[in-house]
């Protein structure tokens, strides 16, 4: 694999990059805008660049180090330290206790929030600047709201209001202040974005559509560009726990760049984890459907990995199918008591601190690698999406 040559972008280089939004669906193609949905089809949207002028640079910040790969025609729409770069090294000692010697891990619990949502928040608001949105709504399980409540609060000028499950309020982190209200309603994050949207379209503010923000996704991809060029060799597997699975697209996207690049020599199979008790996404991959139904939905979610609790998946599903699909992944459920013991090894033996959403990843790959569908001679990669903010211990 080629290691990342990082130059200092030179004053005279321009810095617009050219992308165009299509459709992941039906390929239309549209110019850049404050959209999320296909107009004709109402499929997720994604940027997409001339990968002949990617260049890549020095600077501490990932997003700069980046920028061509960025939906952004400035890099001034880009708020500083927001995010940083996490480590992604081998983890021997773990890996041959669950049968992977080849593991690596990613460990974005580093973040400043201590989750990768930092990235997804940092490219979401130098987006919005960017087309001149200065108050925005959404809504999150804790961590996305969490982390784009902060980089709110460093730029002056904006303001966001951020709507939660009550059950889910104990998860955010974002200090009274009046540019970043947070509104807790009856329900799960299903009841929780229905109100955010109905508040946005009352006061015509810009709503931020989440799983379909494109601008989330491509902050998000980062983790994964920066594992990349760490590794000294392709992955076999990547794995990352999974709710929306928007981690995942972005994963996806980013490695098909790279594949473009000439930086891959081949796409990874894509390993996606769900805890048992809310995995209705695993369920219907493990029964061959494609598409998720009203008897699917799981009205009150519960289980320890509360960052991926998703009652209805039935919006992002069909996306996640296609990926497992066409890398010849998975999507798999874990169980809670193998979610605490994964956990507990990660920190015995690689000294890292992780939510049971994170633990969930590598409680996955020893299932398979038990089940024999992760050989020991295989590479994977797992991205640790993050810290629990509660106090429930290691």
């Amino acid at each position: 694999m080629t290691t990342i040559a990082e130059r200092v972008a030179p004053s005279e280089r321009s810095t617009r990059t050219k992308f165009a939004l299509a459709c992941v669906l039906c390929g239309a193609e549209f110019a850049p805008d404050a959209m999320y949905r296909c107009p004709g089809c109402s499929g997720a949207l994604e940027p997409r660049y001339e990968l002949g002028s990617v260049d890549f640079y020095r600077h501490p910040d990932p997003e700069q180090v980046y920028f061509d790969l960025l939906p952004l025609t400035s890099r001034e729409f880009l708020d500083p330290g927001v995010t940083v770069r996490t480590p992604c090294r081998p983890a021997p000692r773990l890996g041959i206790a669950i049968g992977v010697p080849g593991l690596w891990i990613k460990d974005e619990s580093l973040q400043p929030t201590h989750t990768t949502k930092d990235r997804l928040a940092s490219v979401v608001t130098a987006v919005l600047r960017q087309f001149g949105v200065k108050e925005f709504v959404g809504s999150s399980t804790g961590n996305s709201s969490t982390a784009l409540a902060r980089a709110v609060r460093m730029d002056p000028s904006m303001r966001a209001h951020f709507f939660c499950g009550e059950k889910f309020v104990a998860n955010h982190d974002i200090p009274a202040d009046p540019r970043t209200a947070v509104t807790a309603v009856p329900g799960s994050y299903v009841a929780a974005s229905a109100e955010a949207r109905r508040f946005a379209a009352e006061r015509g503010l810009h709503f931020d559509a989440g799983f379909f923000n494109w601008a989330r996704r491509e902050g998000l991809k980062l983790a994964y560009l920066e594992a990349l060029d760490a590794m000294d060799r392709t992955p076999d597997v990547v794995v990352q726990a999974v709710s929306s699975g928007m981690g995942m697209l972005a994963a996806h996207k980013g490695m098909r760049e790279y594949l473009g690049l000439g930086r891959l020599d081949r796409m990874p199979r894509f390993l996606m984890a769900q805890e048992e008790s809310c995995a209705p996404a695993a369920r219907a991959w493990q029964e061959g459907r494609a598409e998720l139904g009203a008897t699917d939905r799981i009205e009150d979610p519960r289980g320890l990995a509360t960052a991926i609790l998703l009652g209805d998946s039935s919006p992002y599903y069909p996306y996640l199918h296609t990926i497992a699909a066409a890398t010849g992944g998975s999507i798999v459920s874990t169980a809670r008591e193998d979610l605490v013991v994964a956990r507990h090894l990660l920190h015995a033996l690689e000294g890292i601190d992780v939510c049971h959403a994170s633990a969930a990843a590598i409680a996955a790959v020893r299932d398979e690698a038990r089940a024999g569908r992760i050989r020991p001679d295989e590479t994977v990669l797992v991205n640790l999406t993050g810290r629990s903010r509660m106090i429930d211990g290691i």
